[in-house]
């Protein structure tokens, strides 16, 4: 019993964490439909890879992998994706102020910003600003980088609809 214990923890088992949001984003340069601002209910799968701690006989618990990554995905769920130098973000940040459209932590959850090479964020406005076109490669490789230090990450897919999805794994 004790030697069956021992190889299964040091077998490596992958737990999936999914998340979905909705978002609000379009393709700068695009030359079709997709440079008009359109919606998504994007949908986020993150393959975990570890050891099964012979404690909890989790690989990882999905509940912490969902909270971690949400931490991070909160930020883009209701929230309009730019690309940088997108004339629509100077223009929407403006609309926004105008008419005291914030993300007012009496009623919505607050934000931190984020503030990477990769995308940062207004998060009093729930707007996000992408360095490349957000599509679901550039997305995933967001997720990634805001995520890998956060956990074991294996493998990210990203559906922004039954057309549009990508998939990669790391390591």
């Amino acid at each position: 019993m004790i030697r069956e214990e021992i190889i299964m923890a040091n077998e490596k088992y992958t737990s999936i964490v999914n998340l979905d949001f909705q978002y609000a984003h379009r393709f700068m340069n695009w030359p079709r439909e997709a440079k008009h601002l359109h919606g998504h209910s994007g949908l986020l799968q993150i393959e975990l890879e570890d050891e099964v701690d012979p404690v909890t006989g989790f690989a990882h618990a999905c509940k912490d992998g969902f909270k971690k990554a949400w931490e991070v995905c909160d930020h883009f769920h209701h929230a309009s994706i730019f690309q940088e130098d997108d004339p629509l973000l100077d223009a929407t940040i403006e609309v926004y102020k105008k008419h005291g459209i914030t993300n007012d932590p009496a009623h919505c959850v607050p934000l931190t910003k984020i503030d990477h090479p990769l995308v940062w964020s207004y998060p009093e406005y729930r707007i996000v600003v992408t360095k490349k076109v957000s599509t679901c490669e550039n997305l995933i490789e967001i997720f990634y980088e805001l995520l890998k230090d956060k956990m074991p990450i294996k493998k990210i897919t990203y559906r922004s609809s039954l057309m549009n999805s990508a998939s990669k794994e790391f390591k």
